[in-house]
């Protein structure tokens, strides 16, 4: 913070010189919103008109705010996309190859200086400047390696856009020399480290990749041959024709239909605002009553249009997986809306005892109808994510189920206080034994990899998130983790994250005091196999012992335990619990936790979708 403090002028002034850049930090940000999409209705709760559809969570997401375009899906329907495909006959799509694990720390002070041999001539020796102050950081961050740079946070994409900026501008000059304009002969864009090059000519393509691969040699980085394609207008890949099924395969299966089928007039899948309903009469009454509108789905349809949609098109789940995903969040939450407008308008008559008999007739009709719906729609996506299981796709299903469980849990919530009944116990059993069976076959069906655990681990938040009697067991977790239903385990393989995802799994439930016992035996060990100088510079292992100290669900002599391991001497322990009795979390938050505004947060920082 300091750094961006002192230097945050000149990180702007450096990520300001490219044209083709088409993500790069423009100013520094104060907060932003992100929006969520699931309308207050779906919480059970009636407020205020003006936010009634959007509930607005306040993350701090990046230092600096972002020109163009924060996703990548932005540029394909952006009209530069368009007006090149119209002027150009060809592109040439590449990326650079192991970017972040390639970059040479050192590269940013001749990046800043005008090129390695100025930054040589004019440059070196003459004192600290500002490209020798963040090759220092970069290093320290990573056991003061020069190759390559820590994968993930902001910090590490612009010290990669400063030096990509760099050569994209010589490349730039190199055409001009050679009489060719961009926008002219050429036009080229750059998000991150994917470059698309348009042209016409051949010999302009040859010149720009000959200066690309030459400047890109110089820094220590090269083109990834493997992820270079030629494409002719017009310009539309796979994975593009992939998305553009999947928007109509979905579209067929998530949304409102009308009772006649004849007719292809369905129910938008965006709905205006309405107002707030303080009380009924007899005609919306009867015309929730007359209503025909249905929902429904075949899931292995489903599945057996996506199976063949992606051998069709030649893509991978990876692709795509994502992108669907992401399609099945909104379009279902839109759905959950359309379909609760009437349902609420029957509870609250039933409520205000007005034609009760009718009124929970056709809730227990409408009830059945959502039932086989969501049981399929919970098909769907599992059926989806059993050969996609990643990081990015998991918390989109986390996303989903999420939606479910606020939706299914909860009663509507009048503005004068009163509680309204919403759905019938049998229908929420019904669906959170289906995510509870779904999540558990997860958990049978996959190998516990060393180096991919949270994936599946993060399905442990979302069994927390339901009432107590819906999670799964010791004996199936303890098969998964360590191949054993055993009581005592070893936990030397679970890294900092799985470690802390289990004891916030675990809580105070007196069915794993067994299991957390034997993790914090396994914690300490860990700890313990370190020298004390390596421990205390290690972020895992700090992260994990300041995470352990503030845990609620580990007793006090587990922290003296943790605090001698670390060698924390009595006057700093003091220190330290006064601490985190006034901050009740460090880096985890233990408690209290929406998770739908953690998992908004969470997807809103991701830059390629």
């Amino acid at each position: 913070m300091s750094f961006y403090e002192k230097y945050k002028s000149l990180i702007l002034y450096y990520c300001g010189q490219d044209e083709f850049s088409l993500r790069h930090p423009e100013r520094v940000a104060c907060y932003f919103y992100y929006k969520d999409r699931l309308h207050h209705t779906l919480l059970g709760q009636k407020i205020d008109k003006l936010e009634l559809f959007f509930n607005e969570y306040e993350n701090l997401k990046t230092y600096f705010s972002y020109k163009e375009y924060s996703n990548i899906y932005k540029f394909y329907e952006d009209y530069r996309y368009q007006n090149a495909e119209k002027r150009f006959e060809h592109l040439h799509k590449f990326d650079i190859q192991s970017c972040f694990d390639s970059i040479y720390t050192h590269s940013i002070t001749w990046a800043v200086s005008g090129g390695k041999d100025e930054y040589k001539r004019h440059f070196r020796g003459k004192g600290k400047s500002f490209g020798d102050d963040w090759d220092s950081i970069m290093q320290r961050m990573n056991y003061n390696e020069t190759n390559g740079i820590v994968i993930g946070p902001e910090f590490s994409r612009i010290f990669a856009e400063i030096i990509l900026q760099y050569i994209d501008k010589k490349v730039k000059q190199t055409l001009w020399d050679a009489g060719y304009k961009n926008n002219e002969h050429y036009s080229c864009y750059r998000y991150v480290d994917d470059v698309f090059f348009y042209y016409n000519d051949t010999k302009v393509l040859e010149q720009a990749m000959s200066t690309f691969e030459h400047l890109l040699h110089e820094y220590k980085l090269c083109i990834s041959k493997e992820k270079s394609d030629d494409w002719e207008r017009p310009f539309i890949t796979p994975i593009s024709m992939s998305k553009i099924k999947i928007d109509t395969l979905l579209s067929d299966f998530i949304r409102m239909r009308k009772s006649n089928q004849d007719s292809e007039n369905v129910l938008e899948d965006e709905i205006a605002e309405e107002e707030i309903i303080d009380d009924i009469d007899d005609k919306k009454i009867e015309e929730v009553l007359e209503c025909k509108d249905f929902i429904y789905i075949n899931s292995k349809e489903v599945n057996r249009a996506f199976k063949s949609l992606m051998i069709e098109n030649n893509v991978k789940s990876k692709d795509i997986m994502n992108y669907t995903l992401a399609v099945i969040s909104t379009k279902l939450e839109s759905l959950l809306k359309k379909f609760d407008k009437n349902f609420y308008v029957l509870s609250k008559a039933i409520e205000q005892q007005k034609r009760e008999d009718e009124c929970q007739k056709k809730i227990h009709q409408m009830e059945k109808m959502l039932h086989r719906y969501l049981d399929g729609m919970i098909d769907v996506i599992f059926f989806l994510y059993s050969d996609c299981k990643r990081v990015n796709t998991t918390l989109k299903m986390m996303n989903i189920l999420n939606t479910l469980i606020i939706y299914l849990g909860s009663n509507y919530k009048e503005k004068d206080g009163r509680i309204i009944k919403r759905f019938s116990p049998a229908l929420r059993d019904e669906i959170f034994k289906k995510i509870q069976n779904e999540i558990t076959i997860v958990f049978k069906t996959t190998s516990f990899d060393i180096n991919a655990q949270i994936e599946t681990l993060y399905f442990l938040i979302t069994l927390r998130s339901m009432p107590r009697h819906y999670r799964i067991d010791s004996k199936t977790l303890n098969n998964y983790l360590f191949g054993t239903e055993n009581d005592r385990f070893d936990t030397s393989k679970l890294n900092t994250l799985s470690i802390i995802i289990l004891l916030y799994y675990y809580g105070n439930t007196k069915e794993f005091m067994s299991d957390k016992k034997n993790l914090m035996e396994g914690i300490n060990n860990k700890f313990k196999s370190v020298n004390l100088p390596d421990k205390r510079k290690d972020t895992e292992l700090i992260i994990l012992a300041l995470d352990l100290l503030a845990c609620p669900f580990i007793t006090h002599n587990d922290r003296k335990i943790m605090c001698k391991v670390m060698q924390i001497d009595n006057a700093k322990q003091v220190l330290i619990e006064r601490y985190f009795r006034r901050n009740k979390f460090m880096f985890t938050k233990w408690t209290n936790i929406d998770l739908t505004k953690e998992l908004g947060a969470k997807v809103s920082q991701e830059v390629y979708t």
